[in-house]
């Protein structure tokens, strides 16, 4: 086998790797904007709450798409999940801190992940353009 036909297949064979990471580096950011769409969705009931100083009825998920109509009179106990299922009570004000944060985090993931994926896509390509130029030099001899 010719050195340029062992070069080829090297090519070959390089490339449903990165057509993986790029399918990675793609649901990676999909997941990130479903989790952008739950804080900002918390972030507005927080918003919502601010504006209210007594009780306010919410609507409440309880599992498989079913939700009960609820009163709640302490606006300002709010659990937040810090990690391992575990919870912790916080004010109206604290958890939208933390939502933010939480949002300035995943802004910062999504940038790398997004050049992640560039890269990968441009690495794709190369490999592509010389892997179907040393095929057509094959295909001239």
């Amino acid at each position: 086998m010719a050195e340029s036909e062992r070069e080829l297949q090297q090519l070959v064979d390089a490339l449903p790797q990165y057509e993986n990471q790029i399918r990675y580096w793609e649901s990676q950011l999909e997941a990130i904007s479903n989790v952008r769409a739950d804080i900002f969705q918390a972030q507005e009931t927080l918003k919502g709450m601010l504006e209210t100083d007594n009780e306010m009825e919410m609507l409440v998920p309880v599992g498989h798409n079913t939700s009960i109509f609820t009163n709640v009179k302490d606006l300002d106990r709010i659990l937040v999940g810090i990690g391992s299922r575990v919870y912790m009570e916080t004010t109206r004000e604290d958890s939208l801190n933390r939502l933010n944060k939480r949002l300035e985090g995943l802004e910062e993931a999504g940038k790398t992940y997004q050049e992640s994926l560039q890269k990968a896509q441009q690495d794709y390509m190369a490999i592509r353009e010389k892997a179907e130029s040393l095929s057509s030099s094959q295909g001239a001899n």
